[in-house]
């Protein structure tokens, strides 16, 4: 029965190839052991080559011994290529803030695609059943999770991640074990309540065969794979829109917020995900505060403010500039208040923006008048008042632009220009007594403005 449950997974999700290198995860457990006993049972079937892998965690040493024994022995009774590593999870554990499970699982994937690049294998071969399935749907509603997590493990996943026994049950795996005389190790740490998922196990689902739904187990598993084949529709719906607005320019993703508001709510987050996921090797190495990061930016991005920035793990930001929005690896430095009084004549260097002011005072037939002042202001040198001064923008601050009538808040200034609030406190502003005289980049101040009556031109450039 086993066997052709084993062969049916195999044929139905097409996990197999003829002439396929494997690297087998085999901790020792029944588990592992079938499947490898089944592996080689198909071996010359599919010309499969097989290298088996084991993992000592250094979480029980006794144990560990034995099961490491166990699986070499096999090893050498079949002529299988025999890798072993040796881990201290718990000093990854701590430094990678992770659960001690979490931890072991990166571990052993770590290990598993190393050995996939040195013997030039194709994919790698897990025992994971349909009560592992089970427990994972559980742990990832507990959680919080949507269709993306409620599908559980998948049979093949990336197209070098292989399940065959992922709609196995243990007990038919075990009975298999026995009729074949297999050996394998318990593992004493399965028996504890003191992770979770063995809680679950134990506690749970035999609490809610027994009191709720005599067929609970089949029914999630029949569940979940009708949210793996709806999840499959929407990845390569959303695949499709990150493709259609998603750009890549160096280490920065971004898109048009108006071409993001267009998609259905379950895109957007997709969208989102798919932007973290780009700056780690595989969606896997996510952490659970990475979900908690793709949540927090997509209720930034449902919220009506024109632009803001938003920190998430380290070394990663979002930016959203009215109808653009950026993901990438560049820190925001925010801008403390700065004021510094300017050489005139002269050259002043403004460390605080990364700007040198230079002013010199230059001849009417010098004088060129434009509406544009980015980088060039010419005024008119009487109407200053010297030493002139350059300063960050201070709330209440006004002045009179150029071309209109009466003042204006530097406030709604901004906002015309669509200025982000977190971008304001590195404008430079040119200072003249009271009197603001140029908001560096963008416009002067219409009382300074170079007119007929105007004897001597002062020019003020910033680099």
């Amino acid at each position: 029965m086993l066997f052709r449950q084993f062969k049916r997974t195999i044929d139905h999700y097409q996990l197999l190839e003829k002439g396929e290198r494997l690297i087998v995860g085999v901790s020792g457990g029944v588990d592992s052991m079938v499947l490898l006993h089944l592996l080689n049972a198909y071996r010359e079937a599919f010309q499969l080559t097989l290298i088996v892998a084991h993992v000592n965690h250094g979480l029980r040493p006794e144990e560990s011994e034995k099961e490491a024994e166990l699986v070499q022995t096999e090893c050498e009774l079949h002529g299988f290529p025999f890798e072993y590593g040796q881990f201290n999870v718990r000093e990854f554990q701590k430094t990678a803030g992770l659960s001690t499970q979490d931890a072991a699982r990166r571990i052993r994937f770590q290990f598993f695609q190393d050995l996939l690049k040195k013997h030039k294998a194709t994919k790698i071969a897990l025992g994971h059943n349909a009560d592992d399935q089970i427990e994972t749907i559980l742990l990832r509603l507990m959680r919080g999770s949507g269709v993306e997590g409620l599908k559980g493990m998948l049979p093949i996943r990336e197209g070098k991640v292989i399940r065959p026994l992922l709609e196995s049950w243990r007990e038919d795996i075990e009975s298999f074990a026995a009729e074949k005389e297999i050996h394998f190790c318990l593992d004493s740490s399965n028996l504890k309540e003191d992770y979770l998922r063995n809680r679950i196990r134990l506690s749970l689902i035999p609490l809610i065969e027994k009191e709720y739904q005599p067929n609970f187990k089949k029914v999630l598993l029949s569940t979940s794979a009708i949210l793996r084949i709806e999840n499959d529709y929407l990845e390569r719906s959303a695949e499709e829109a990150y493709q259609r607005i998603v750009q890549e320019t160096g280490d920065t993703l971004s898109f048009k917020f108006s071409e993001y508001q267009s998609l259905h709510p379950i895109m957007q987050w997709r969208i989102v995900r798919k932007m973290i996921e780009t700056f780690f090797t595989q969606a896997t190495v996510m952490r659970e505060s990475n979900w908690s990061d793709v949540r927090r930016i997509y209720r930034e991005l449902q919220n009506p403010r024109a632009s803001f920035i938003l920190e998430c793990p380290p070394g990663l930001w979002v930016e959203k500039r009215y109808d653009r929005v950026k993901l990438g690896r560049v820190g925001f430095r925010p801008y403390p208040p700065f004021e510094v009084e300017l050489v005139s004549p002269g050259r002043t260097v403004i460390e605080e923006i990364g700007k040198e002011i230079v002013i010199e005072e230059v001849n009417r037939v010098q004088f060129n008048q434009t509406k544009e002042f980015v980088t060039t202001a010419f005024m008119d040198y009487e109407k200053l008042q010297f030493p002139m001064r350059v300063r960050n923008f201070r709330p209440g601050d006004r002045f009179c632009p150029l071309g209109v009538k009466g003042t204006q808040k530097l406030k709604e200034f901004f906002i015309d220009h669509k200025v982000p609030k977190f971008e304001r406190p590195k404008i430079p502003l040119l200072i003249s007594g009271e009197m603001i005289a140029w908001i560096m980049g963008y416009r002067i101040d219409n009382r300074v403005k170079v007119t007929e009556k105007t004897k001597r031109v002062l020019k003020v450039e910033m680099i």
